[in-house]
């Protein structure tokens, strides 16, 4: 891969880290800009993971560190996470790049919704909901949430942050800390996965990796005075004309 390459992928992966920080669903743009550099899909996806596990790894730190661990809720629907996220990567290697590519594009105008509503999802609440009939039924959905993380993983904060918001009446500190801890579990066997099947390319993960690491600490550290509605309005326009030009192409 060209000198030229890497450092799209640098920057690439600071206005991730960005946007992750920011408003989240940076995968939706990643993906596609590693399939028009002429990644096959598989490929890119398995790449990507290593950036992902960066992320999760530094935000579940942090998290904890805080104080803001919900122990044990928080393991046990990460595990379960985990296991899903193996079938997952399971299907995703065995699913053909055409398929993959139209549930990919599929997926990303569903997210772009997600984005324009999700401020108007989150609510307060006056006491989590773990235990019980709850606990049951946040396995199953960590579980499926899992399998869908390890067979594409984008948009899967919004996908968390969502049920931990419904499911488990989470405030959005509580479901950011859930978050993390399962996207960290989620993608550390999906890594491996798609590594034993020669899927990812590690020069490329790890400079997309330390872009990410960059625009995420940047990105935190500084004041940003960016209204957030601005924010998603120009992901919403990137993954809608990402969307339109990869199906077109692909």
């Amino acid at each position: 891969m060209p000198l030229f390459y890497y450092i799209i992928l640098f920057l690439t992966g600071i206005f991730i880290g960005f946007i992750n920080t920011l408003a989240g669903g940076g995968s939706t743009i990643l993906y596609p800009i590693l399939i028009f550099m002429g990644m096959p899909i598989h490929t890119a996806i398995g790449t990507s993971r290593i950036a992902f596990i960066s992320q999760g790894l530094f935000s579940a730190a942090g998290f904890k560190s805080k104080g803001i661990f919900i122990f044990p809720f928080n393991l046990y629907v990460a595990l379960s996470a985990m296991l899903g996220g193996i079938i997952g990567a399971w299907i995703s290697l065995h699913t053909a790049a055409q398929h993959l590519t139209r549930f990919l594009v599929f997926m990303m105008i569903i997210i772009a919704i997600l984005m324009i509503w999700q401020s108007r999802i989150h609510k307060k609440t006056k006491q989590i909901k773990i235990q019980g009939k709850y606990l049951y039924i946040s396995f199953l959905t960590y579980f499926l949430i899992g399998i869908y993380g390890g067979f594409l993983h984008a948009g899967i904060g919004f996908m968390i942050i969502l049920a931990a918001t419904l499911v488990n009446q989470m405030n959005l500190t509580q479901s950011n800390s859930i978050k993390a801890l399962i996207i960290l579990t989620v993608t550390i066997p999906a890594l491996y996965m798609f590594a034993i099947k020669d899927q990812v390319n590690w020069n490329a993960g790890f400079v997309i990796a330390a872009g990410t690491a960059i625009g995420s600490w940047l990105t935190s550290r500084w004041s940003v005075h960016i209204n957030e509605k601005y924010i998603r309005f120009l992901m919403v326009t990137i993954i809608i004309a990402l969307a339109i030009k990869l199906w077109l192409t692909h």
